[in-house]
């Protein structure tokens, strides 16, 4: 078989006969190992895919085929290997031959197979077929449909399925629990996944360790660090102990909400109390949170104690540092900690250059920008720009007046497989009525309807502002009205834009009358509201 001395072996002979040096070699030797593991791995695969098909379809033509089970097993391997399509292809085989009668669990593997490629419907036709070929829906084959239905974030159908269930005298285990928990905090509704835990505790089935996790982190992302405590008290109650992943969510959760004191205690409570090591994602989501307000020289610290706990900064340490500087402006030393990261032997990856261009972009050093950009995409970094640093790039380049690039940016994006997103039209919008091309802003929002891209209220007011400041105020006027219609709300920003261009235009009785309208509908006017009214209301 080939190993990876022998992808050394050729590599090492092609850079003799090149003029690369032997520095070149070592610095590749490692990630000739990485390739040959990948590449062994991507071999196993198919070649086990390629097998279980190959011995399906011999099963199949078999004057006395193997039982049900055998093809089975087939199917459950296929499946593992997240190969659904055709999963639904070989039972459609099986069931057009029908020299052998598919079985509950094959209808099971069926139903996981429709669930996984989002066609819910094709996995409730399957329920029905259960039922018609006589076999008793049981716990299992349940569980894979409300898997199913949690997976395309159909949260609440799921739960109403197995309450269903339950009343008919269905006895579900704590993989169904779980499914169900996990399905409602990755919707938001982290605190109706808690209600889960005493009706589990009456049938017997006890929540464990990752379900508490699943909830701990929930309540983390929504910023409910207390109640997630509070949890994690009741959890240690009954004898399930904190684990890294525990550790990590609070502490996650308490940097996002400023509270780095409690966040240095965890983990001193982590490693003293818990005994339990930090890993490297513990201290990246310290130095991130640091960062972020702008306390780079702490996170600094928080890198030496990862590194005398015998945990090296990864790409991500390094891309948390450059953030920080970034963001308050300090391109230089942002600069240093990417070099600092490459000479390391680290690569860069998108985020590592989306996080310079964007620095460059703020503060109106587009060039610099745009040399990292074809940096990244040179064939030596060959790396593929997202969209997020397409709309960096597209900001940069309208702050400093250039417009003339914007739209051949936008062409780039797409032929890269990077569709704009709203964001990219947000500031296309801004630019052209900026540059008094209402006409043109006017075309590309239409483009957006047209395109399934729903506007949101900073899009709005975008154009409002800009068709305002042009004279285009019947066509404000207009778009302001069927603002509710769209599901987006007018806020403070989009009264004032509107009032002013009222004003602006003497329309000072449709201006008062918006002021009161904006009162009733629970929108405090600001003082820029009554700096643009007040004076105009006085010289009527």
């Amino acid at each position: 078989m080939v190993n990876s001395t022998y992808f050394t072996t050729i590599l090492f002979a092609s850079l003799r006969t090149s003029s690369s040096s032997t520095t070149t070699f070592l610095l590749l030797y490692p990630y000739t190992n990485f390739f040959a593991r990948t590449h062994f791995k991507i071999l196993h695969k198919l070649q086990t895919f390629n097998n279980a098909v190959s011995s399906f379809n011999h099963f199949l033509h078999l004057r006395q085929p193997p039982p049900i089970q055998e093809f089975n097993k087939l199917l459950s391997t296929i499946i593992k290997l997240k190969r659904y399509n055709t999963v639904v292809s070989l039972y459609s085989k099986l069931e057009f031959k029908g020299t052998v009668k598919p079985s509950l669990v094959t209808m099971s593997i069926l139903i996981n197979a429709f669930s996984q490629l989002g066609q819910m419907g094709f996995a409730f036709s399957v329920v029905g077929k259960i039922l018609k070929m006589g076999f008793q829906l049981d716990g299992k084959t349940l569980t894979t449909l409300m898997k199913g239905l949690c997976l395309k974030g159909r949260v609440l159908e799921a739960v109403n399925l197995l309450d269903d269930f339950v009343s008919k005298g269905f006895r579900f285990d704590e993989v169904c629990y779980g499914t169900i928990i996990n399905g409602l905090c990755k919707t938001g509704k982290t605190r109706d996944a808690i209600k889960f835990f005493p009706k589990m505790k009456k049938i017997r089935v006890y929540p464990n360790l990752i379900m508490y996790n699943t909830v701990i982190d929930g309540l983390c992302k929504q910023g409910l660090v207390d109640e997630a405590c509070g949890l994690c008290s009741e959890m240690v109650a009954i004898g399930i102990s904190l684990n890294v992943y525990s550790y990590n969510s609070l502490i996650h959760g308490f940097c996002s909400v400023g509270r780095f004191g409690a966040a240095a205690k965890l983990l001193d409570e982590m490693v003293v109390r818990g005994n339990i090591n930090p890993d490297v994602y513990t201290f990246n989501i310290l130095i991130d949170g640091l960062c972020k307000l702008g306390r780079v020289t702490e996170a600094y610290n928080v890198v030496a104690v990862m590194i005398k706990r015998g945990r090296k900064p990864d790409v991500v340490s390094y891309n948390a540092l450059m953030n920080g500087y970034c963001l308050y402006g300090r391109l230089d030393e942002a600069k240093q900690v990417f070099e600092k990261m490459v000479d390391r032997g680290y690569l860069p990856n998108v985020i590592s250059y989306c996080t310079l261009i964007n620095g460059y972009c703020k503060v109106i050093m587009v060039d610099e920008a745009m040399m990292l950009f074809t940096e990244m995409q040179m064939h030596k970094k060959n790396l593929v720009p997202d969209t997020v640093t397409y709309n960096c790039l597209l900001d940069g380049l309208s702050k400093s007046g250039r417009t003339l690039y914007e739209w051949d940016l936008v062409v780039a994006m797409r032929a890269s497989g990077q569709p704009p997103d709203l964001i990219t039209y947000n500031i296309l919008l801004d630019d052209y009525l900026k540059h008094e091309q209402p006409d043109k802003a006017l075309t590309l929002f239409q483009h957006m309807i047209e395109t399934g891209i729903s506007p949101n209220i900073r899009t709005y007011n975008i154009l409002l502002d800009g068709l305002c400041k042009s004279g285009r105020l019947k066509y404000a006027k207009e778009i302001f009205q069927r603002l509710p219609d769209k599901e987006c709300q007018p806020n403070v920003r989009t009264y004032n834009i509107m009032i002013h261009g009222l004003c602006k235009q003497g329309f000072l009785d449709e201006a008062e009358a918006l002021l009161y309208k904006m009162v009733g509908n629970d929108c405090l006017p600001n003082y820029i509201t009554f700096d643009t009214i007040v004076p105009a209301l006085l010289v009527k």
